[in-house]
């Protein structure tokens, strides 16, 4: 059985029509995907039930499921490069700071981060290719001729 390695790749957030922006100016993240052993200290799921009587006395039974991340590791350990973020910082009159790596993103403040962290906190423990990272995949593979041609 074979399986495709793609340890690092650039990850275009689907936040604020960042995608309609042209590539050079569309917020990216390099993504540094995590080793099976490292998997299980960044994503965690809590079950929760909850049991009631209904009118009758039978029991009725609420299951719920909260997915929690190790925001702070994930940002640290698996986010390289930040390009195209930018936060305006109102309580300095305005000025603007970059933010180019992960660890600088795990120590900012800013509204909409949430949803932003969220995001990659969710592609970085995701176990899927998406299709454009299997287009990268099969053009290096073209590119160096290990579909059995030339490359050329």
């Amino acid at each position: 059985m074979k399986f495709s390695a793609l340890k690092n790749y650039t990850f275009y957030p689907v936040i604020n029509d960042n995608l309609e922006l042209p590539e050079s100016e569309r917020l990216s993240v390099e993504i540094i995907r995590p080793t099976a052993e490292d998997h299980e200290t960044l994503v965690f799921v809590e079950l929760t039930q909850q049991v009631q009587k209904d009118s009758k006395g039978k029991d009725l039974i609420n299951s719920a499921s909260r997915t929690k991340f190790n925001t702070s590791k994930i940002l640290r350990r698996h986010i390289g490069e930040i390009k195209n973020l930018f936060v305006e910082d109102t309580d300095e009159g305005g000025k603007e700071k970059q933010i180019t790596t992960g660890e600088e993103l795990a120590c900012a403040s800013f509204s909409g981060m949430f949803k932003l962290v969220n995001e990659i906190c969710v592609e970085v423990c995701s176990d899927k290719l998406s299709d454009s990272q299997k287009k990268i995949l099969k053009q290096d593979s073209t590119l160096s001729g290990e579909d059995g041609t030339s490359g050329n």
